[in-house]
């Protein structure tokens, strides 16, 4: 079997009744949870690659938590640029934290290690890895020979999105320094900050980030500033990872969960045949 997790990113929830871009970030949610819970089994964990909330308010988080107990597997999250780490830790009092506070840790699963990291630079859109971060990074690196992927909210390269790439990590160099090493058994990295569904390697290593559950950022690969957000449609994504003995293997499905057209059926939908002499 393979290890399943769900990964989504960048709710931005508000505290209740409120609304942001003229959507419900709390109503979105839930849809994305009663999808999740309706057509998904054998999940191990699901996580949440920041940006939770919208301006890291205690009343955003409880909300949140409201909406993720309904969930009967283990959430861990990650800190976005919208976050704030004590008013999260006020209403997830449990949630894995590092000794210096961060909201970064590490888990073994079946498949291997799971390292997830805390890109909150306080005051700034983009992140950074500082000096404490990247120093425990480096010590759950080498202290596991098993396979690692590595979960983070601000990806550490630019993707052509200029509106987005501005704000990517700040210190992508130091970060590359520390992983280099392990490059071989860094087998994905998950990240969100971007508002679209972008995959692709990155020095080798296969990464995703899913599109958000509420508003998306315009594929405008020359407008440094779109003065719009796009309603394309939410997602979450789920993720089967496999060490078995037809090799490691990442698979990332996507689920476009407020999609309801009608599903058509492929046994009496009418289907364009083959010729039967080519013209």
């Amino acid at each position: 079997m393979p290890t399943r997790i769900i990964h989504f990113s960048d709710p931005q929830i508000v505290p209740a009744g409120e609304m942001n871009y003229d959507i419900d970030p709390q109503a979105r949610l839930k849809l994305c949870i009663d999808a999740i819970l309706s057509h998904t089994s054998d999940v191990d964990a699901c996580f949440i690659t920041g940006d939770l909330t919208h301006w890291g308010e205690t009343k955003a988080y409880t909300v949140l938590k409201q909406e993720l107990d309904r969930l009967p597997f283990p959430v861990y999250m990650m800190m976005g640029n919208h976050d704030h780490r004590q008013s999260f830790l006020s209403v997830f009092n449990d949630h894995p934290v590092c000794d210096q506070g961060f909201i970064q840790y590490a888990l073994d699963m079946p498949c291997g290690r799971f390292i997830c990291l805390d890109t909150l630079d306080k005051g700034k859109r983009g992140g950074i890895l500082c000096e404490q971060r990247l120093v425990w990074l480096e010590g759950e690196l080498n202290s596991t020979s098993e396979p690692v992927y590595l979960f983070m909210h601000h990806p550490p390269f630019d993707v052509g999105l200029p509106n987005m790439d501005k704000d990517k990590l700040a210190n992508s160099d130091e970060f590359l320094k520390v992983i280099k090493p392990h490059k071989h058994r860094i087998r994905h990295i998950f990240f969100g900050h971007l508002h679209r569904s972008v995959s692709g390697s990155w020095q080798g290593v296969s990464y995703s980030c899913p599109p958000s559950p509420v508003h998306q950022t315009p594929l405008e690969l020359e407008n440094a500033k779109p003065g719009y957000v796009s309603p394309e449609p939410p997602v979450y994504q789920l993720v089967d990872i496999h060490n078995d003995s037809d090799g490691d293997r990442v698979v990332v499905h996507s689920h476009h969960f407020l999609h309801d057209a009608p599903a058509i059926n492929s046994r009496t939908c009418y289907r364009y045949q083959k010729p039967a002499k080519p013209e």
